[in-house]
C-alpha cells in the first residue's frame, strides 16, 4: 500500500507554486507599472510568483519572443502577428493612448497626417505608434527619455508616445517648456502575453484576471497608480 501511495505521489504533476516566472515590459512606463501590479496580484491569487523585468520596449519584445523572459507584461492585441511565439491572455489589463508633445505650444496636432510637415520622433517598440506612423518620415529612439532628449535639444519638433509615459518624464526631468499639443491620436487596450512554452499559464491566470475585472480590482489598481502620478504634478 505504501509503495502504491509513494508511486502515486511521484507521478502527480508538480504544483505551479514550485516555479516563478519573469515577465518583461518597458522601463519607466506607467502602463507597464500598472500591468505589473495587476499581474503580481493575479498570479499571487493563483499561488504563483512572478517578477517584472523592465527593459526598453523593443528589447523586451525580443527577449520575450525568444523565451529569455517568460512573456510580456502588457502589449497590444495583435503583437503576436509579428512576434509569433507570444500567446495572448484574453483579458485587457490596461490601456494606452498616443499623444504628441512639443516645445512649440502653438502647434495643434489633430490627426496623424498633421505630423507630416514636422520632424517627429517615436519610441522603437511602441508598436501601435510605429504602425500608425509607418507612412510618415519619423525618427525612432530606443526610449521615451531618449526621444525627449532630442526634443529638448531642438533636434526634432514633436515626440509622439504614450501619454502617461510622457507626463512622467516631463515631471521627473522638470521640462517646463514641453507641452502636450494633441488630444488622443489613438487609444489601445493592452493584454498580457506568455511565451508559447508557458501556454499552460493561460487557463490558470485567465479566471483570476476575469474575477479582478469583475470586482473592479483592476480598475482600483490602475486608478491608485494614476492618483499617485497626478500628485506629483
Amino acid at each position: 500500500m505504501y509503495r502504491t501511495l509513494i508511486l502515486t505521489l511521484l507521478l502527480l504533476p508538480l504544483p505551479l507554486t514550485a516555479e516563478s516566472y519573469l515577465f518583461s515590459g518597458g522601463s519607466r512606463n506607467v502602463a507597464m507599472t500598472i500591468a505589473s501590479e495587476v499581474l503580481i496580484k493575479a498570479y499571487s491569487n493563483a499561488g504563483i510568483d512572478i517578477e517584472p523585468v523592465f527593459l526598453n520596449l523593443e528589447e523586451s519584445l525580443q527577449q520575450s519572443n525568444a523565451g529569455i523572459t517568460d512573456g510580456e507584461l502588457a502589449r497590444i492585441e495583435k503583437i503576436s502577428d509579428i512576434y509569433q511565439n507570444l500567446m495572448q491572455v484574453p483579458v485587457s489589463i490596461v490601456s494606452v493612448e498616443a499623444v504628441a508633445f512639443s516645445k512649440k505650444p502653438s502647434l495643434l496636432i489633430d490627426k496623424w497626417e498633421d505630423l507630416r510637415d514636422h520632424k517627429v520622433v517615436i519610441i522603437k517598440g511602441a508598436k501601435f505608434i510605429e504602425t500608425a506612423t509607418e507612412h510618415l518620415p519619423v525618427q525612432k529612439a530606443l526610449s521615451a527619455q531618449g526621444a525627449f532628449d532630442r526634443l529638448n535639444k531642438g533636434l526634432v519638433d514633436i515626440v509622439v508616445l504614450p501619454k502617461l509615459a510622457g507626463w512622467s518624464i516631463i515631471h521627473r526631468k522638470k521640462y517646463k517648456n514641453i507641452r502636450m499639443v494633441s488630444a488622443s491620436l489613438k487609444k489601445m487596450k493592452l493584454y498580457h502575453f506568455v511565451h508559447k512554452k508557458n501556454r499552460h499559464l493561460i487557463p490558470v491566470i485567465t479566471p483570476h484576471l476575469k474575477e479582478m475585472e469583475k470586482t473592479g480590482e483592476i480598475s482600483y489598481i490602475r486608478n491608485t497608480q494614476l492618483r499617485r502620478l497626478s500628485k506629483t504634478f
